[in-house]
């Protein structure tokens, strides 16, 4: 489901509606400034070329084009693409072939979520031609694969706990009298049996409460139980989870601008920005097109389209891509709609 961050600010007629969608088309396929005579030449409009030329004017007056040169052609504004994004692009069904390319990619690599989350940035880039941004689950929603209890000395006690992710967390954890191994080894079977494909916040606020209270463990889990909680506090858990691909892509889409090139490059140095910014659409369903200022302005000159993605029910992250606002609308929002459902399977499935 596609979804409108913000309203355009009026209204267009019919005519006026065709001839902006003609020349958003045109400039995204070309690049180049659109006149009357393309327009006219190219695209059944129905429209004389004078009519055209008279209504192009009439869209520059109204804020959705600019003409670049008082002789040539014009260029969409921020305007004319929000507009254009939320009320007349036509989206394309992804090819069975690109819809494979993507499938492939997730084949070569073994199932971790680091690693589809990286092969997330990397196909998106890939097939939009620009770059991507995924941002994965915070730490503590990080589900546990495997709990091991390991006797140290006296009461010192190691906790290991192997994530979904890959990740492999050593804790140390200390009591005030000696716990045997063959104790922790009950203790480490039953939190297993119970706890294994959570995520961390599940387990320390739910789940080891809950096996508290049942007071079904075995000997000595009532008395850890509050300590192995604690040691997987979630501060624990402060991964860099940004994955960035495709930067190369915007020296080419950028090539004839080198101020807005730098601007933007400089924009993925900010890492704490970025963060920030698409983890405000992990809790939002649907995809969403911010184009320019929309969002901020650090944004002024590209376009991000972001969706979040689930672990079952729960959303963990978001995921995006951000290129010139002249992106190609109609395959790049079928792109990350189903790029969003085909990772939420496989880390759900990861999950279980």
């Amino acid at each position: 489901m596609y979804r409108v961050l913000k309203k355009s600010i009026m209204d267009l007629s019919p005519r006026h509606r065709v001839i902006l969608k003609a020349l958003v088309d045109e400039f995204v396929s070309d690049n180049k400034p659109v006149g009357s005579k393309t327009l006219s030449e190219k695209y059944e409009i129905g429209l004389s070329p004078a009519t055209i030329r008279s209504s192009l004017s009439e869209l520059e007056e109204m804020g959705f084009v600019v003409a670049r040169h008082t002789s040539g052609g014009r260029v969409p504004t921020e305007r004319g693409y929000r507009f254009y994004v939320d009320s007349l692009v036509t989206l394309f069904e992804l090819t069975l072939k690109e819809k494979q390319r993507i499938q492939e990619e997730y084949l070569k690599m073994q199932f971790r979520l680091d690693q589809v989350l990286v092969a997330t940035s990397r196909v998106l880039a890939s097939l939009s031609q620009s770059a991507s941004v995924v941002l994965g689950p915070e730490g503590s929603l990080d589900t546990l694969k495997h709990l091991e209890l390991i006797h140290v000395n006296g009461g010192e006690v190691l906790m290991i706990l192997v994530m979904r992710s890959g990740t492999v967390l050593n804790r140390n954890i200390f009591f005030d009298h000696h716990i045997s191994q063959e104790s922790l080894y009950q203790i480490s079977r039953y939190l297993n049996d119970n706890v294994k494909g959570f995520d961390v916040h599940e387990i320390q606020n739910n789940l080891i409460p809950q096996m508290m209270l049942k007071k079904e463990g075995p000997d000595g889990f009532a008395h850890l139980a509050p300590s192995i909680s604690r040691a997987m506090a979630t501060d624990s858990f402060n991964s860099d989870n940004l994955y960035i691909d495709g930067l190369k892509n915007l020296y080419e889409n950028f090539r004839d601008e080198e101020d807005k090139l730098e601007s933007i490059l400089h924009l993925f140095d900010e890492k704490n920005f970025l963060k920030n910014f698409f983890t405000n659409y992990v809790p939002l369903d649907g995809v969403y097109t911010i184009i320019g200022k929309d969002g901020d302005e650090k944004l002024g000159g590209v376009t991000i389209i972001t969706t979040n993605y689930r672990m079952g029910e729960k959303r963990i992250g978001s995921m995006g891509i951000i290129g010139p606002q002249r992106m190609n609308y109609n395959k790049t929002l079928p792109l990350l709609e189903f790029t969003s459902k085909l990772v939420s399977e496989m880390i759900t499935k990861l999950s279980r």
